[in-house]
């Protein structure tokens, strides 16, 4: 991951304004939601090794990569809150009803998000997936299914 990642547990504004320095506006592409400790990505323990980049999701938008973090980011925040009896339903609604389920596991001050531009976002998103499951014989822990592209099967012989 190359870019500053983004601090979901932020002012709205101040996210946006960090990811519009990040993204052109419209640019599609594909996105990482990553678990954090004291500022450095957590390590996570997967069925077959450990994924050092702390990555709970992959996402992609072939529409306005900034609208659909900023909706992630939206939801995240929505589903915070430890005394909620009930999910709010905004934004990204899957993955804040998956974050529902963790908050009490996963602060939301340590959740951060990696972006990367992609004029192929469903391919780019696809690769990624297949090199997570490739290192470590499972999807990302929040992620539910795997890409759009069929992959290169030859990497799993």
């Amino acid at each position: 991951m190359i870019q500053t990642p983004l601090k979901v547990n932020q002012d709205i504004n101040a996210f946006k304004s960090a990811l519009n320095s990040i993204v052109e506006i419209k640019k599609p592409g594909i996105y990482f939601l990553c678990y954090y400790t004291n500022g450095k990505p957590r390590a996570i323990q997967r069925l077959n090794g450990l994924d050092k980049n702390g990555i709970l999701y992959i996402g992609m938008t072939e529409g306005a990569l900034f609208d659909r973090v900023s909706n992630l980011q939206h939801a995240l925040l929505a589903n915070s809150k430890l005394e909620m009896q009930t999910p709010a339903s905004s934004g990204h609604t899957q993955m804040g009803l998956k974050y529902f389920r963790i908050r009490n596991k996963v602060p939301i001050d340590d959740l951060f998000i990696h972006i990367l531009p992609k004029d192929s976002p469903k391919q780019a998103e696809s690769e990624a997936l297949e090199n997570y499951v490739n290192a470590f014989a499972e999807l990302p822990p929040l992620n539910g299914q795997y890409g759009s592209y069929t992959p290169n099967w030859s990497k799993y012989h």
